[in-house]
Order: C-alpha cells, then sequence, then structure tokens
C-alpha cells in the first residue's frame, strides 16, 4: 500500500495519507514534492523557441541594438519585467522598460505605444504576459524592421502572431513539460535559455548569472497569478518563498512589513502582497510597482511601499462602490441564474476584475463587470466557475452568431474583452444560453472533497506543522479539508462590525462538562454556518490554520460549511 510505504520512509501517517490522495503515492515523486531542488528544472530548450529567443536576443546585444521589455500592468506581467530587467542588468547590459496604462493603452500590445517606441530607436521588443494574440499590432512591429520576443502564457488563437519567437507553454508543438506557467515562469525560462547561450558565447556574466536570485520574483508572479502549484509551478513557489522571507529587495521588505511575524507564506503572497503590487497598475501607475521590486535605496522603498499602501486603500474603496451597484443590476436580469453580466458608465476599469469575482461568489456563475466609456464602448473581465472554460464560451458564442466582441483572451477561469456598449444585452443573453447548454444546474455548486476526518483532539498545532510540509497551497494544491463529524457547537457568537461572522468552539461530544473535553476555536462569516447554534450537534468542513493573538499561536479551525451531525 502506497501509504504503508511513505510511511515507512519516515513521512508522517497524515502526510503519506494526502500524498497518495494527491496522486503523489511514489517515493521519489513524494520525495520531490516536499522538498523540491531547483536543479530539477526542465531544460529551457524544450520550450518551443527558447533557443530561437535567447539566439536573437544574444545577437542584439552583440550588435549593441536597442531592446525595450513590454510588459503588463497586473502582478504577473510586473515581476517578468523586473525579472529580465534584473537579468539584463546583471549581465550589464541596458534595457528599456516599458509598462502600458490601463485606462490609455489598454490591456495588451499597444500599436501606437509600439510605434513610439521603434521611433525612439528600439529594435527588438520582448513582450512579457501579452502578445499571443496580438497579430496585427507584432505585424506592424516586424513590418518597421523590428525583432519581436513572445514570452506569454495566455490561450492561443486558431493564428499566431508573426513574431521572431513565440515562447508559450500552451503552443500544441511545445515540449516544456508544465503548461500551466505564468508569464513570469516563461521569462525564467528565458532567462536560462539566455545564460546557456551568452555563456557559451563568453559573455561576461553569463556563467555565472544565478537564478535563485531570480526565484523570488518568479514565485511572488506565479502565486498571485493562480496558476497550478505543481511540477514547475511549485519548485518556483517553494524555493520563492523560503527566499521571499528574508528578501534583500527593499521594497518588498517595506511592503511586508505589516505581514504576521512568522513571515511569508503563499497566503500572504495571494491576499496582501500580491493584490499590493495589482493596485498600481489597476488604478494608477504599474510603474510604481515595478520600481518597488527593483529598488536599491532604502528611502524611496519606504515611500514606494507606502505610495502601494495608499493605493490599494483607495482599490478598496472603488471596488466597494462599483460591487454594490453591481449587485443591484445583477438582480434585474433573469439571465443572473446562469451567468451575470453588468455593466456600469464611470466604473473604474482597475477594479471590473475583481467585481466580477465577487459576482462569481455571490450568484455561483460566470460573471463579467464592464466599465462604460464615453467612446461607447464596454471592457471588462470575466470570472468563470469550475467544469466552464470561460475564453472557450466566449469563442463559442462568437462562432454561432453575428461577432459582437472587438477582442477577447484570458483563461479558463479568468478572461478579458472589448465590445461596442450597445452590444452588452446580446451577450448576457448568448452567454446565459451557452452556460445553460455548458453546464447544467445539477453540475453547479460548491463541491468539498473531503481529505480526511480528523477527530477534534487532533486539530492541533503539530497536525497543522505536518499538513504544512504540503505548503504552498494554491490552485492544483489546495489546502486540505477536514471533516469534524458529529461535535459539538459552544459559546457560538455573532461578532465584526457587520455582525458578519460567528465565532464559537466545536467540541467532542460527550457526557463530561464542555471543559473537560477536546475542542476546537472556529471561525467563519456567518453563511457556512447555516443557522447553526450553541448545543447544536454538527458536521464540520474546515481547514485548519494559524491564529495569532497578542504574542500567542494557536489553531483555528476555519468553517467552510455545516450540516446536522449525521451518522455513518
Amino acid at each position: 500500500m502506497a501509504v504503508a510505504r511513505l510511511t515507512a520512509a519516515g513521512i508522517a501517517p497524515l502526510v503519506a495519507q494526502l500524498l497518495v490522495q494527491r496522486d503523489l503515492g511514489e517515493l521519489s515523486v513524494a520525495q520531490a514534492f516536499l522538498a523540491p531542488n531547483l536543479r530539477d528544472l526542465p531544460d529551457p530548450y524544450r520550450m518551443a523557441d527558447a533557443q530561437l529567443a535567447a539566439a536573437t536576443i544574444a545577437r542584439a546585444m552583440q550588435q549593441g541594438q536597442r531592446i525595450c521589455v513590454y510588459g503588463d500592468y497586473d502582478v504577473d506581467g510586473v515581476t517578468a519585467a523586473a525579472l529580465l530587467h534584473d537579468v539584463f542588468g546583471k549581465l550589464a547590459y541596458p534595457v528599456q522598460i516599458f509598462l502600458p496604462d490601463r485606462l490609455r493603452d489598454g490591456y495588451g500590445l499597444h500599436g501606437e505605444r509600439l510605434a513610439e517606441l521603434v521611433a525612439q530607436g528600439v529594435q527588438l521588443f520582448i513582450a512579457v504576459d501579452c502578445g499571443s494574440t496580438a497579430l496585427a499590432e507584432i505585424a506592424q512591429t516586424r513590418a518597421a524592421g523590428c525583432e519581436f520576443v513572445v514570452v506569454d502564457h495566455h490561450t492561443l488563437g486558431a493564428t499566431w502572431p508573426n513574431a521572431t519567437a513565440l515562447l508559450n507553454p500552451k503552443r500544441h508543438d511545445c515540449t516544456y513539460p508544465d503548461k500551466n506557467l505564468s508569464a513570469v515562469g516563461v521569462a525564467l525560462v528565458l532567462a536560462q535559455a539566455l545564460r546557456r547561450t551568452l555563456a557559451g558565447l563568453q559573455w561576461p556574466g553569463a556563467a555565472s548569472l544565478d537564478m535563485g536570485d531570480l526565484v523570488e520574483l518568479a514565485a511572488l508572479g506565479t502565486i498571485a497569478d493562480v496558476v497550478e502549484l505543481r511540477n514547475v509551478n511549485r519548485m518556483l513557489a517553494w524555493h520563492g518563498l523560503r527566499r521571499l522571507g528574508k528578501t534583500g529587495r527593499l521594497g518588498l521588505k517595506a511592503l511586508a512589513k505589516k505581514l504576521p511575524l512568522d513571515g511569508i507564506d503563499a497566503h500572504r503572497v495571494g491576499y496582501h502582497l500580491g493584490p499590493k503590487i495589482n493596485a498600481a497598475g489597476r488604478i494608477a501607475d504599474a510603474r510604481t510597482a515595478f520600481e518597488l521590486l527593483t529598488e536599491t535605496d532604502a528611502g524611496r522603498a519606504e515611500d514606494l511601499a507606502l505610495r502601494l499602501d495608499l493605493h490599494n486603500n483607495h482599490r478598496q474603496d472603488l471596488t466597494a462602490l462599483v460591487l454594490q451597484e453591481a449587485l443591484a443590476q445583477a438582480q434585474m436580469y433573469v439571465e443572473s441564474k446562469d451567468c451575470v453580466v453588468v455593466a456600469g458608465q464611470g466604473w473604474h476599469p482597475g477594479v471590473v476584475g475583481i467585481v466580477a469575482g465577487r459576482l462569481r461568489e455571490q450568484f455561483g456563475v460566470p460573471s463579467f463587470a464592464l466599465a462604460l466609456d464615453e467612446d461607447g464602448l464596454a471592457r471588462g473581465s470575466g470570472r468563470s466557475v469550475s467544469g466552464l472554460d470561460l475564453v472557450a464560451a466566449l469563442h463559442a458564442i462568437e462562432a454561432g452568431s453575428a461577432p459582437i466582441l472587438k477582442r477577447f483572451g484570458g483563461h479558463a477561469f479568468a478572461a478579458g474583452l472589448t465590445l461596442a456598449a450597445e452590444h452588452v444585452d446580446s451577450l448576457r443573453q448568448r452567454l446565459a444560453a451557452h452556460v445553460a447548454l455548458a453546464l447544467p444546474e445539477s453540475e453547479r455548486g460548491e463541491v468539498y472533497r473531503i481529505d480526511a476526518e480528523l477527530p477534534v483532539d487532533q486539530a492541533n498545532l503539530l497536525t497543522l506543522q505536518q499538513i504544512e510540509q504540503l505548503e504552498p497551497f494554491g490552485k492544483g494544491n489546495p489546502a486540505p479539508l477536514f471533516l469534524l463529524r458529529g461535535v459539538e457547537v459552544r459559546d457560538a457568537k455573532v461578532v465584526g462590525k457587520t455582525q458578519a461572522y460567528m465565532r464559537a468552539k466545536l467540541h467532542t461530544p460527550g457526557r463530561q462538562p464542555a471543559w473537560a473535553r477536546p475542542a476546537v476555536a472556529a471561525f467563519a462569516a456567518i453563511e457556512p454556518w447555516a443557522g447553526a447554534k450553541s448545543g447544536d450537534h454538527i458536521d464540520a468542513v474546515i481547514k485548519l490554520q494559524r491564529n495569532h493573538y497578542q504574542g500567542t499561536t494557536t489553531v483555528q479551525a476555519d468553517v467552510l460549511a455545516v450540516r446536522p451531525a449525521q451518522s455513518g
């Protein structure tokens, strides 16, 4: 039995069980998962066009050409740009970094900005986190005599751009073993390939270029972009988190000052650092975030961190305002049982993606939030649910009727689009019809896959320390879910300024006084408690987490779902 073999090798029984349930039951595979080694990163030349891209860049460097890294304004694009900035800095070769403005330039490559950069003398472009569907923009730039390298991970269209080199693990002819890299992960592959190529040419500093110095940026973008944390992504996140905890990057140190004392983990990156870095590109200038990641002056790093904090606070206020209007609007449409498509004049384009995510959580269906501008266009973002590929859905509704979308792209779970404001109703109706057929109501809703049943007396720090060996948790490697069966609710209390949360203790049932029975503190929003109150006996789906209070660390049960206690 696989669990027994892992246990015999010194792996804790619960950890062994969780590994087997994640299809990691082979001892060598399990050991590599628990302690990945950067030396096991795949050969970068297995990425389609990586060797060609490295040779193109090396030739440009030898000829002294002007190189521009054209990034994106979200955390994945900014970290990818910062990573390549670091690479060229270590190689003592100056490059220009261009980051688009969300309001002026929109998503992806912008033809006018490219033309301006060509006029300034740029001869080689490296586009990161964009470019896979920018056929016209890249053709225009190549026609002007420039080389163009695309470093991306978004879904490709039927026709690929005529780039000099196209690095995208989603290419059908790409043999790189991990198809789920973020853009910053692909940028790291390019850095590996460039190191090998330049070392062969004896370029100063190439042979000593250390990928370990770049991995914290790779981890930051990888985790924040919510890609699967398996295979290469796990290696990057695992090593990067350890480096982030003792980072020498002054901006990140300043930005992380208010995090809990036990350091940086995937949750803090996803819910604290990532949103703050994203905030600059959402409502201000992504350059602020880029400069924070690359700043070498401590005083300026503190100023940049403060600026990002202020941007993030403003972003939260804007999100709350738009979400309130979006929720009210969504209630008006019968299509909301299958999808949500809402649009508003004056909505800030930088927060509509967040609002779309909140709508999906509220209604449990694919959701789009669109900002209407003065030119009669609707631009926005969508978020999908398990079982429905959002980009594939947009392709389907475009193929079935007269096209209404000016542009769209993204991933299975997140997409962006632009269309005329007059077509918003058509988008809502077409998407609702597609979802009704592709995702029947019987297949919707949250499904919790329990990893193990856990006695209350094992909901402790020792168990938590054991399961933390599987971190970082995220998409593809979720935090373990446990079932507390037949526990008694005690000391239930509604808390919070808006009375939206409940705190309680979950006790092992028995005849002894409550204080004599094992218990674990529990906390969650009101909804998952399903009306449970003190004295009730329930089954609860939970995640274990640390609770830090006044210098003391305890275990807390994060309650995800509750039902009346059932036998068996």
